[in-house]
């Protein structure tokens, strides 16, 4: 379908530009006028070049969860002023740093202009909306309460940054030691061990398993280092892409979950966040079998979605959720417990409020003692690089000196 590049003026008389696709040129007019604009020039937009380095940069740029939260504040601190949603939505579009969102906004800024609900015009762009952000607001436009609900999920959003934050504290000392080891492995497997493999054959003299072992991966890098490049990027994509997959999620979910240490955390993290977004769509109106859904496509653990999507169906079915939950076999006593309480004293917001909080703070507990638990591992780890690595270039000069004694 054709693009068409616009000049024309909205109601009030501001000067606008953009572009929209139309099958034809007085159609394209025809949309403009039913968005309330008075098309000044419209004419068919070139062809793009065959590579635009800022469209590429463009294209690549991604709506961050920060990026969102920001705007989410913005828009319900305007909203809460008494500043018309459209007029609020236009000045974000244009204070937005991230040129994809811009896009986005000025999209949903056309859409709303043009009759549709905020969360519909959302709807529309899910690399950017996520499902419970557009049914948050779903629900606080339809109860009047928007500045409410975008309140709720920056809750929520600020909680999901800051697990990943303390993740990526936790770990990054494992990451950091590990890629120094390998680069140091890669440095002397690239460039000492050939000198020494040099001087050794000069001598005719047997090596060591660990020297010939060092000698042996040294040849195959040489001589095969396209091949081994290209396996390893091979294998990463393969596994990137597998793990996008159905049974790949599945597999990885699970995976995680029995990892030492670590699976606990896992765990806990996907239950605080089920219990948090559970309670979020709750506590804002929506019915309890579609916030079950929303939080069995937003909970990222498969193990736990599967078990959500089960419960869903047999409250639907007519069973309480307290039993639904005890079936699933999926959950923690804890969660049960405090959900049957919720359930029969009319408290369920409370009642998931207490059970995120209680497992954001075993999480928290468990990340601060997860470097005790790594830096023995990381130490044994070392230990048996080092040792290797000793052995490789140590064992043949004792063997060469009691050659010559």
């Amino acid at each position: 379908m054709p693009t068409f590049k616009y000049k024309a003026r909205d109601r009030a008389g501001k000067a606008v530009d953009g572009k929209l696709e139309a099958p034809t040129l007085q159609l394209a007019g025809d949309q403009l006028y039913r968005l309330g604009y008075l098309p000044i020039s419209i004419e068919e937009a070139e062809e793009a070049a065959l590579f635009n380095l800022s469209d590429l940069i463009n294209r690549l740029q991604k709506v961050r969860l920060e990026d969102i939260v920001v705007f989410s504040q913005q828009l319900s601190t305007l909203y809460k002023a008494g500043l018309p949603l459209l007029t609020g939505l236009s000045n974000l579009k244009d204070q937005a740093d991230n040129k994809k969102l811009q896009n986005v906004l000025d999209e949903v800024c056309r859409d709303v202009e043009g009759g549709n609900s905020l969360f519909a015009s959302m709807a529309k762009h899910p690399h950017a909306f996520s499902p419970i952000y557009v049914n948050m607001v779903r629900a606080g436009e339809t109860s009047g309460r928007l500045g409410e609900s975008l309140d709720r999920f920056v809750a929520l959003a600020d909680r999901e940054l800051s697990t990943r934050q303390r993740l990526k504290e936790a770990t990054r000392y494992p990451k950091i030691v590990i890629f120094s080891v390998i680069v140091a492995f890669g440095v002397l497997l690239v460039f000492v061990i050939p000198r020494f493999a040099a001087t050794f054959a000069q001598f005719n003299m047997p090596l060591p398993l660990p020297t010939r072992i060092m000698i042996g991966m040294n040849k195959i890098f040489q001589n095969y280092w396209y091949l081994v490049l290209g396996g390893l990027l091979g294998i990463s994509i393969f596994v990137k892409r597998y793990i996008k997959t159905e049974n790949g999620r599945y597999f990885w979910d699970k995976f995680k979950t029995r990892i030492p240490v670590l699976g606990p955390v896992f765990l806990k993290i996907g239950l605080s966040r089920f219990s948090n977004i559970f309670g979020m769509l709750n506590q804002s109106g929506i019915p309890i079998l579609q916030a079950l859904e929303i939080t069995s496509t937003t909970v990222d653990n498969v193990l736990l979605s599967q078990s959500i999507e089960s419960v869903q169906q047999k409250v639907e079915e007519g069973s309480s959720l307290t039993n639904a939950l005890k079936e699933s076999k999926r959950f923690t006593p804890l969660v049960i417990q405090m959900i049957s309480v919720g359930e029969s004293s009319g408290t369920l917001d409370e009642m998931l409020k207490r059970v995120t909080d209680y497992y954001d703070v075993e999480v928290d507990n468990a990340l601060k003692k997860l470097p005790t638990y790594i830096e023995p591992a990381l130490t044994l780890f070392l230990g048996g690089v080092v040792l290797l690595l000793a052995l490789a270039v140590f064992l043949p000069w004792w063997n060469m000196a009691s050659l010559f004694r």
